[in-house]
């Protein structure tokens, strides 16, 4: 049996440079909230990114498809930012929801639904609860979290055919250009001892998320272990200007996987960097 796993996250539905569909936000005014032209680059790249999917699945008819929502899928009322669409989070929910009709079209056969930043989608992540809730009223395959009954979870240890992953929105990872590959391979490594310490089998793939950044640890010679940091689906806001100097990776990671094991795919996009002024 094949199965098709596609992990995704901060989608930041709600910010005005995070993910929106192209008809807008209806307002809590009757008003509408218009996305702009850097959310229309993200939208036909988010239907892009789901349009490889599924040409991969339909190549593949009998392959199972899994989707990881890997948090802060709203951006929410936090830090007093102005980058908001509407400071309710009703509509934040109701944007992830409408963005995520793209993926769902595909007809998943089970969904992981990942809490991310207690600022952006609440504390006990609430926001990402209701979702969940509403996926699964919806008859979407949502699988809940077996040791508390909750539809989403903090993370998840998910077994896929013969390959075991570790899933949280949160991790570590290197925020210079010269520290990401090295980090993520240390970390990979931290994973691997620190369930060996345990006297528990390692899994094979650690999946992260949070820093808006892709990096894999790729395949470590006497560690099982590899560890991934998923790209995002949200610009750079007024912090990130502030701290960073890179540009956010845009994108999806896959794991296609047998009774041999995994190979893991990704397709990304790179945000242009301001116009040069010239003087």
């Amino acid at each position: 049996m094949k199965h098709i796993v596609v992990c995704f996250g901060d989608t930041h539905c709600g910010s005005t440079v995070g993910l929106c569909p192209p008809e807008g936000l209806e307002l809590d005014d009757g008003g509408m909230y218009e996305p702009n032209p850097s959310q229309q680059w993200l939208w036909n790249n988010w239907e892009s990114a789901w349009q490889v999917i599924k040409s991969i699945k339909r190549k593949n008819r009998k392959a199972k498809l899994h989707l990881v929502l890997n948090g802060d899928l709203i951006d929410g009322d936090h830090h007093r930012t102005t980058q908001i669409a509407t400071g309710l989070t009703g509509v934040h929910i109701n944007c992830a929801m409408e963005s995520l009709r793209v993926p769902l079209a595909l007809k998943p056969k089970s969904i992981h639904v990942i809490r991310g930043t207690p600022s952006h989608v609440g504390r006990a992540g609430g926001s990402e609860e209701g979702i969940a809730l509403a996926l699964k009223a919806g008859g979407w395959p949502v699988v809940g979290d077996p040791d508390t009954g909750r539809k989403s979870s903090y993370s998840r240890l998910l077994k896929v055919g013969p390959v075991q992953f570790d899933i949280k929105h949160h991790g570590r990872m290197g925020r210079r250009a010269h520290t990401k590959g090295p980090y993520i391979r240390w970390f990979a490594q931290d994973i691997f001892f620190n369930y060996m310490m345990d006297h528990t089998d390692p899994p094979d793939i650690a999946v992260r998320s949070h820093f808006h950044q892709f990096a894999d640890s790729g395949r470590i010679h006497k560690v099982k272990t590899r560890a991934v940091a998923l790209p995002a689906w949200q610009l750079a806001t007024e912090y990130v200007h502030r701290v960073a100097e890179s540009l956010a990776d845009i994108g999806l990671v896959w794991f296609e996987i047998d009774d041999d094991g995994y190979d893991m795919k990704s397709v990304l996009y790179t945000p242009e960097r301001p116009t040069t002024v010239e003087v």
